[in-house]
């Protein structure tokens, strides 16, 4: 078994999940994902990640995603270690996405600030 994770860029990701045939999930911590994510995109932390009890999604490409690309790369072996099949990595993470010009949504793009 080889612990080559595929990477992905951002325009194919996308396109992916406009067809419907792969799922992104953001392994970044939950502050970070509530700032700003890709819409639609299924926020699983990397500090909770059990590659026991991680859903697997035959049907679809399962996508992991970070701010960068180093801790869903991190992600995706260790699920791989463990025998889960296939996971892709987005190549650049976040920063990847936003500079393809892509959407995303979050706290970043409030206009009212609620905090305490």
């Amino acid at each position: 078994m080889t612990d080559q994770v595929p990477e992905v860029d951002a325009q194919i990701v996308n396109a992916w999940l406009t067809s419907g045939i792969a799922v992104l999930i953001d392994v970044r911590e939950t502050s970070e994902y509530e700032y700003e994510h890709v819409p639609g995109a299924l926020l699983h932390p990397l500090s909770f990640l059990d590659p026991i009890t991680f859903p697997v999604i035959a049907e679809k490409k399962v996508v992991l995603m970070c701010q960068v690309g180093k801790r869903s790369m991190a992600a995706a072996k260790q699920l791989m270690k463990s025998g889960y099949p296939a996971p892709v990595n987005l190549e650049g993470g976040l920063n990847a996405w936003r500079e393809a010009s892509l959407e995303t949504e979050g706290a970043r793009f409030e206009t009212e600030d609620f905090s305490i």
